[in-house]
């Protein structure tokens, strides 16, 4: 199946980078900053940063899996909708939202060790699903799982490379 091919390469680079993170527990108490490097290309990338940027900026991906917090199955609501996070650093820029060639856009950013993401966008109701504070709760070749930071309650969105 052409989409499995493609996801390996993008979750196995998740992977990386989120192997790359620290140990710490509780990462409220860390005040990492994403200092991002000087020309966001090149030798002067650190390692997480050229795999955010191979594997994840700029990559189509949609959603295969959307749970809310009561446990309700929400995926077709979803299912249409290319998302792209773009880069204007590797550590935030606009996140673009594609359904029916109808383009939204908004933002994302991210923490120093890409533990963290934050989604912001506004145009439909489906979107306030989006706007906050993600973690990873799990990563591994064939699967990317992402869940709220704060209070998950049973929502999650699974991830696929397009």
């Amino acid at each position: 199946m052409k989409n499995n091919r493609l996801i390996v390469p993008f979750l196995a680079a998740v992977l990386i980078i989120g192997s790359l993170s620290t140990s710490s527990c509780n990462k409220e108490d860390e005040k990492k900053t994403n200092t991002d490097t000087t020309a966001n290309t090149g030798d002067s990338a650190t390692f997480a940063e050229k795999m955010f940027a191979i594997y994840v900026l700029n990559q189509p991906v949609r959603i295969t899996l959307a749970v809310d917090s009561s446990g309700n199955n929400i995926t077709p609501s979803y299912s249409e909708m290319e998302i792209y996070l773009r880069k204007e650093t590797y550590y935030k820029g606009p996140l673009e939202i594609l359904i029916n060639g109808t383009k939204y856009v908004g933002t994302w950013d991210t923490d120093a060790d890409y533990y963290l993401l934050n989604l912001n966008i506004e145009g439909i109701p489906e979107f306030e699903f989006f706007k906050k504070t993600w973690t990873f709760a799990y990563k591994s070749i064939d699967l990317l799982k992402i869940v709220p930071y704060i209070k998950p309650g049973k929502k999650i969105i699974h991830l696929e490379k397009i």
